[in-house]
């Protein structure tokens, strides 16, 4: 059964939600689903629901909560991508990928090197277009949370918050492996990995890094595309910690 998501909902047992548009859509001509039918839709914040269908048309779908329980898909380490902007389709590969992996938020923001500049005008529209593709990713891979897609920013305007470990991925770094700094790191709750563009990262840019407080790694010999990167690290460190 695909993974719906509640536009709206205080998490009532009794509650009547509806569902979105899209979904209405897919519920009653795709999937065919009848009233009386019981399925099972998260609120995108953690939390999922046994629905009972009262109203199922193309336009509409409505249904009664029966029943709340915690998500169990997501893992507890929340990894925030800061992914420098990528052009054409490697940016929504991303989001995609990423999303499936288990990242929990994404930060897109301007290097030095990024081949792509929106326009301030097109910035919504991509905002709104990699919003749709976390929460596509969302429902396909069944997680408990839609992944924030934060607004375009700059390096010198990316948020640091205090006590959460900061990795950039650095083709630069000769020393130190992803896995001896995780070695050293106890799992936290809250983990920042910082991916560089099609160019990566300039020097100055990595010691602003650092002096932020992230810690530069190495991923091994072989070079990664800047869209892999992302969800390869990501990955590794959520197994690094036991939540794959």
């Amino acid at each position: 059964m695909p993974k719906f998501f509640l536009p709206s909902t205080t998490g009532a047992i009794g509650e009547t939600v509806h569902f979105t548009p899209e979904d209405a859509r897919h519920i009653a001509r795709v999937l065919r689903l009848t009233p009386g039918t019981e399925v099972r839709a998260g609120d995108g914040r953690g939390y999922a629901y046994r629905v009972l269908l009262h109203t199922v048309t193309p336009q509409l779908v409505t249904g009664e909560i029966l029943a709340k329980e915690e998500e169990e898909s997501e893992p507890a380490l929340k990894i925030h991508l800061y992914q420098s902007l990528l052009k054409g389709e490697k940016m929504d590969w991303v989001l995609q990928k990423g999303t499936e992996v288990g990242i929990f938020a994404f930060q897109p923001f301007l290097s030095s090197r990024s081949v792509v500049r929106p326009e301030p005008a097109q910035t919504g529209k991509k905002q709104n277009r990699w919003s749709r593709i976390a929460l596509e990713a969302a429902k396909q891979s069944r997680r408990g949370i839609i992944p924030a897609v934060h607004p375009l920013t700059t390096i010198d305007a990316l948020p640091w918050p205090a006590g959460v470990p900061a990795l950039v991925a650095w083709e630069g770094e000769e020393e130190k492996s992803l896995r001896q700094v995780l070695a050293a790191i106890p799992k936290p709750a809250e983990l920042i990995l910082i991916i560089g563009p099609e160019g990566g990262f300039a020097r100055e840019e990595v010691a602003f890094f650092t002096d932020c407080g992230a810690l530069p790694v190495s991923l091994g010999p072989r070079i990664l595309r800047a869209e892999t990167a992302g969800p390869v690290t990501a990955a590794l460190i959520l197994y690094h910690y036991g939540e794959i």
